[in-house]
This record gives C-alpha cells, structure tokens and sequence, in this order.
C-alpha cells in the first residue's frame, strides 16, 4: 500500500497544530470544501500576535497535495514576501517532493535544487533518495533510506 499526502493529511496536521497547548505559536487557516487553503502562523510578542508564516496548499483532482507555498511576513515591506515552495508530482510507485526557493530580485521561483523520491515497494518498504542540483544544474543523490512501515494498516491517508 501507498502512503499519500491528502487533503484529510493536511487538515488533520492543521488541526494537531492548532489545538496545541504547548507552544508559542498559533493557526488559522482558511478551509475551503474540507480543505486547508490557506494556513495561517502567528507567534507570541507579550500579550499580541504578530504575522510569522503563511503557509497555501494546492490540491489535485483526486485530493492530493500537489504544491505548498510558504511566506514569511517582513517587517520591512509590512507583508507576506514567497520564501520557498514544495511540489509533489505522484507515480504508480510513489511520489517526487521537489523545493526551490524564491528569488525577491527576479521576482519569481529559482529551479528546483533539491528533491525526495519516495518509492514504495513490497507491502512495508519505503525507499528514500535525496537529490540535489549540482553547479551544472544535475541532480545527483547524496543520501538513501529504506525504511520498513509494519504500522501500514493505521496510517491516515493511503492510496
């Protein structure tokens, strides 16, 4: 079986987040048909609370997260500024996590420097290579994990 990441994951993550005790931080989000459209992040100043993240997810057709974008509130400029985004391109055996960064002066997305791909194999094996973009702009591995999953029957969100 498949591990995914689904809107039920990211909705479950949210509200994990947002109805924990122990931490300086708190959420919003906007949620849209079931789903986190918009998820909001604010730290503790004293008794106030100031603009930290805000964290837009995009979905495909069948529910799966196909993109999250992250900004980071600036001071300076007294908004939201893009710092990084996370694509998910999904296979029959697994699924490619892809980041790049933001680049203020371009005012668009650097290309992609760095991924994950996962690839699921046997009924509990998961495979993880971890990619990144050389000087020629090659992606080359520099790191590998496999990893055995026996609690597969109770993840949440499955394919």
């Amino acid at each position: 079986m498949e591990t995914i990441i689904t809107v039920f994951t990211v909705l479950s993550m949210y509200f994990n987040a947002a109805n924990s005790n122990s931490s300086d931080y708190y959420y919003n989000a906007d949620i849209e048909n079931g789903a986190v459209k918009t998820l909001y992040v604010y730290a503790q100043q004293g008794d106030m609370l100031q603009n930290k993240l805000t964290c837009q997810f995009s979905y495909d057709a069948n529910g799966r997260l196909v993109e999250k974008t992250v900004s980071r509130w600036d001071t300076w400029k007294n908004r939201f500024v893009p710092d990084y985004r996370l694509q998910f391109c999904y296979t029959d055996n697994g699924y490619e996590l892809s980041h790049s960064d933001w680049n203020g002066k371009t005012q668009e997305w650097k290309n992609v420097d760095e991924k994950a791909v996962y690839t699921f194999s046997l009924d509990n094996l998961v495979s993880v290579n971890y990619l990144k973009r050389d000087h020629r702009g090659d992606f080359h591995p520099i790191d590998h994990l496999t990893i055995s999953n026996t609690w597969n029957d109770i993840l949440l969100a499955k394919k």
